[in-house]
């Protein structure tokens, strides 16, 4: 872990670096980095501020998504301009360099990923998952040149199968392609593990490395639903966002960065 507490760093590649956040950065301030959601606009403004020199990058450069729980990707090359929101998509990926990609969630996957010259994110819930966002991001990575046995993905916090209860219309879309991930809550109701969905997914389409990572970078997955220092959705629907960032350095400056 580099950084203050919340911003979680994980290099992916020699040139490619990720980070997944927290809702709290250093000294207890608010992480929220959504601004769809109730905030503060000086709270927002200053967790990016403070996530932004925590990963070395520029808050004006970031590249996110007003994500619509669908399979939409984004292409995001040298005419698109830096900053840009991208509407109604969940995926994106670029071959840039210094083009920071950022996924936020709450409840949902958020998703990192390194190919060769590639990177990309990718947010995914039940509606996502049930889209194909893992085939799309794949695919993706595929058509600008990569090879799925050089893709490393990272799947940060999300809601884990012990606080997602779910009704019959979500287990009647998995119950025949993910029998497998349909298990139960800590209370006995129906749930569906996401994280195994997406991962099971991934290894079918021949991806080299999928790594769950939590708190201080740690291979572990972490629960939202009940795990302290994220946003949950489930928890509170006025929650804040977190967010996955991945960037892809100019080789010249990788040997630089701290590891």
């Amino acid at each position: 872990m580099t950084g203050p507490e919340g911003v979680h760093h994980l290099p992916l590649t020699a040139y490619v670096d990720a980070w997944f956040t927290g809702a709290v950065l250093r000294d207890g301030r608010d992480g929220n980095l959504a601004h769809h959601v109730p905030h503060s606009p000086d709270r927002l403004a200053a967790a990016r501020a403070e996530v932004a020199a925590a990963t070395a990058t520029d808050v004006r450069d970031w590249q996110l998504m007003r994500q619509a729980h669908g399979a939409d990707v984004a292409v995001i090359d040298a005419d698109v301009a830096p900053g840009t929101e991208i509407r109604d998509v969940d995926v994106m990926v670029t071959r840039e360099v210094d083009r920071p990609l950022v996924v936020l969630a709450a409840d949902c996957l958020p998703i990192v990923a390194a190919g060769r010259s590639t990177i990309g994110v990718a947010h995914a819930g039940w509606r996502g998952l049930a889209a194909g966002v893992p085939d799309v991001l794949v695919s993706a990575f595929e058509r600008l040149g990569e090879r799925p046995a050089d893709i490393r993905v990272a799947i940060g916090p999300a809601i884990g199968p012990c606080c997602y209860a779910v009704g019959d219309d979500v287990l009647d879309v998995f119950a025949a392609s993910d029998p497998a991930a349909i298990t139960r809550t800590r209370s006995g109701a129906t749930s569906i593990d996401l994280r195994a969905i997406a991962r099971d997914r991934l290894a079918v389409r021949g991806v080299g490395t999928v790594d769950d990572v939590g708190r201080g970078g740690s291979q572990r997955a972490e629960c939202t639903g009940c795990g302290d220092g994220w946003f949950s959705h489930r928890r509170d629907a006025r929650s804040g966002r977190h967010a996955g960032l991945v960037v892809r350095r100019p080789s010249t400056s990788a040997e630089g960065q701290e590891r």
